[in-house]
């Protein structure tokens, strides 16, 4: 505001003075004229006369020296007016602050900026706000494997942004799901004819193969208890978001998967009383063989039961994990949705299914 008054102040004063100047010209051009037709002998009877008199080299020279000396003058005020235009108001002289140099800074802020991007690493901060991300809670039914019948399947995932694709985008998931199941089987042990072999010695029977048989049976009813716990750590997923004003995405997923199996076969009907008449024998028969089986063959020994040591046998295999689904968003960081995956082990009998209600979580 204070430069603007400065500038129109300014104005006025130059405009005052250019037009002091041209009078004052015209003036002294007038009297030299005069005065140099008097030094040189020549009358003078009027204006119009002089007029029409073309003017000396020494009349032109005059002129100029009483213009230098005009404009020497006015210089000199302006000068004097500045500096009390400084001493009232000493902010008027500072050059403000354009649009243009805004602009300028931050360009130059932006350019900065985009120099470093490349050597500064990008953090996930917690006020960077809603960045694309997931995390599904599954809750459903599994096929087993190594042909165990339907079970309990229940897991959770965590989808990551990689990057926005034609008709979507794609994302890197963390797969962890466990499953049980029990199945009836029925198990023959050679643990068992081992112990009838020595049961018929002790009872005085003859040695025969039939005493392998008897008077334990060999093979039992059982019933298997299975417990897959599946782990993938490397998976694509692709989401597809051409229905997002619907609320729907589909999408489908692959990766591969590390699969962890435990199983135990536990004889639910064994009693060697039944087979048994003499009650010590049948009594530490069942202590030494009812229980879980270790791979359908022999119980763990009653000192590790009665440890709590977990028992039955497991391997680690590896595989490859697939599937499709859809969501649909309920609200701006929930959605429900259907998975189905298939699941292929390495070995036979190893392909299942798994199909589960999620509740995703997005942020």
């Amino acid at each position: 505001m204070i430069r603007k008054s400065t500038g129109i102040l300014l104005g006025v004063f130059l405009a005052f003075a250019l037009t002091a100047r041209a009078a004052s010209a015209q003036t002294i051009s007038e009297e030299q004229v005069a005065q140099s037709a008097v030094n040189n002998g020549v009358a003078v009877t009027s204006n119009s006369k002089s007029s029409n008199t073309t003017p000396s080299a020494e009349e032109l020279q005059a002129q100029l020296r009483a213009q230098q000396q005009e404009l020497s003058v006015m210089k000199e005020r302006l000068r004097k007016l500045e500096a009390m235009l400084t001493i009232l108001a000493p902010r008027a002289m500072t050059p403000a602050i354009t649009m243009d140099d805004v602009v300028a800074k931050g360009t130059a802020a932006n350019r900065a900026k985009a120099s470093s991007a490349d050597t500064t690493p990008r953090e996930l901060l917690p006020d960077i706000g809603q960045i694309g991300a997931e995390v599904n809670l599954f809750v459903g039914g599994a096929q087993n494997p190594y042909k165990s019948r339907r079970g309990f399947f229940a897991g959770g995932s965590i989808d990551l942004p990689l990057r926005r694709v034609p008709g979507g985008k794609l994302s890197y998931e963390i797969l962890v799901t466990l499953q049980k199941s029990k199945t009836n089987i029925q198990v023959t042990s050679p643990v068992f004819a081992l112990v009838n072999s020595a049961l018929n010695r002790e009872l005085g029977n003859p040695p025969s193969v039939n005493n392998l048989f008897g008077p334990l049976p060999i093979t039992n009813p059982a019933e298997e208890r299975s417990t897959i716990l599946t782990v993938v750590p490397a998976s694509l997923k692709y989401t597809v978001m051409a229905f997002d004003r619907y609320r729907f995405r589909p999408y489908v997923v692959a990766g591969l998967g590390t699969y962890v199996s435990l199983s135990t076969q536990n004889l639910k009907t064994f009693d060697a009383s039944r087979y048994v008449a003499i009650p010590s024998v049948a009594a530490l028969l069942n202590r030494l063989l009812q229980g879980p089986l270790i791979g359908g063959l022999a119980p763990a020994a009653p000192e590790l039961r009665d440890r709590g040591i977990g028992q039955g046998q497991g391997d680690l295999r590896f595989g490859v994990n697939f599937g499709a689904g859809f969501e649909i968003r309920v609200a701006p960081k929930m959605s429900f949705g259907i998975d189905y995956r298939v699941n292929k082990i390495a070995g036979r009998n190893s392909t299942y299914q798994t199909l589960a209600f999620k509740q995703a979580f997005h942020f």
